[in-house]
């Protein structure tokens, strides 16, 4: 980094109860989790939305019997899954990775949302974790950093990505998380849009990276993540690859993101990458590697 470029700031990351705003609907817990957004120069807030559900966007109806403490795995009545995805769709018996252990231990990590127990909400790691690509803006140069930074963060977790290719979908704050005309019958994938403040507002100013996931519940059981978004400002990213070191920066930010998809929250400590400040990109330390570690020992979920 030259002397005259500014550190990189992240967000705070919102503060209101668990640091997003949700609606139970019925049987049924949707809620939008995001991180910090991530900028050049100032904080910014990522704003969060609720994410309403049932057929035209409106909320399901409270269902009657089935399972009443929502534990994970357990089968659930069809009138609690009224515009969600059949369940279970590539559910293993267990999980399809092991996350390599961290080779020093740290506890200066935080996740984003916890359930009642106290344990992290996470991904499934018993069914893989698909994504596409909004690449039509992707900055020359770009080409395998979303690649690289999604295999550092399956290793770090254990959880399985699958690339499901590019897509002209357009990142969005009320993004359905099922869309089966688009994706077929599953939760829609992780959507990576290399995109412009103009779409994606949030990316306003200095802001060069927002994400965040969609967890998932039934009454007040056990909550999991079933999809996400990471939205990339392309003019920013572009101007930075132009910089000797942008790609180490660029690969900064990109795996900044992917860890609030995963689960993270910033933290206190200059030494980890979920600081919301980014001064030497020297990739995952030893908190942040903890923490995904910790992310990628979430429930299996059958009866998602």
């Amino acid at each position: 980094m030259t002397e005259s470029r500014p550190p990189r700031h992240a967000g705070d990351a919102p503060r209101t109860g668990l640091g997003y705003r949700s609606v139970l609907a019925g049987a049924l817990l949707l809620a939008a989790v995001f991180g910090g957004a991530l900028a050049l120069d100032d904080p910014r807030v990522k704003h969060l939305l609720d994410v309403r559900i049932g057929p035209g966007n409106q909320q399901a109806k409270p269902r009657e019997g089935g399972n009443p403490s929502g534990d994970a795995g357990a089968p659930q009545p069809a009138e609690a899954r009224v515009g969600t995805p059949p369940p279970g769709h590539e559910e293993a018996d267990s999980p399809l990775g092991t996350p390599v252990p961290p080779a020093v231990g740290s506890d200066s990590y935080r996740f984003l949302a916890v359930n009642g127990d106290g344990s992290p909400v996470g991904y499934s790691p018993c069914r893989p974790l698909h994504y596409v690509v909004n690449a039509d803006l992707a900055p020359a140069g770009s080409e395998q950093l979303v690649p690289d930074a999604i295999a550092t963060i399956s290793a770090a977790t254990g959880i399985s990505f699958i690339y499901d290719g590019t897509t002209g979908e357009q990142p969005s704050p009320q993004r359905p998380p099922y869309q089966p005309d688009a994706y077929g019958e599953r939760w829609a994938p992780l959507l990576i849009a290399w995109t412009t403040p103009e779409v994606a507002p949030q990316l306003a100013g200095k802001v060069i990276g927002t994400g965040g996931s969609t967890h998932f519940s039934y009454d007040g059981g056990p909550k999991t993540f079933v999809t996400g978004g990471l939205d990339l400002d392309a003019p920013q990213m572009a101007n930075e690859l132009l910089n000797p070191d942008g790609h180490l920066y660029a690969t900064a930010v990109i795996l900044h993101e992917l860890s609030h998809v995963m689960g993270l929250d910033h933290v206190e400590d200059p030494r980890q990458l979920m600081y919301p400040e980014i001064g030497t990109p020297e990739g995952l330390s030893a908190g942040d590697l903890n923490g995904l570690y910790e992310l990628g020992k979430a429930q299996c979920r059958k009866d998602l």
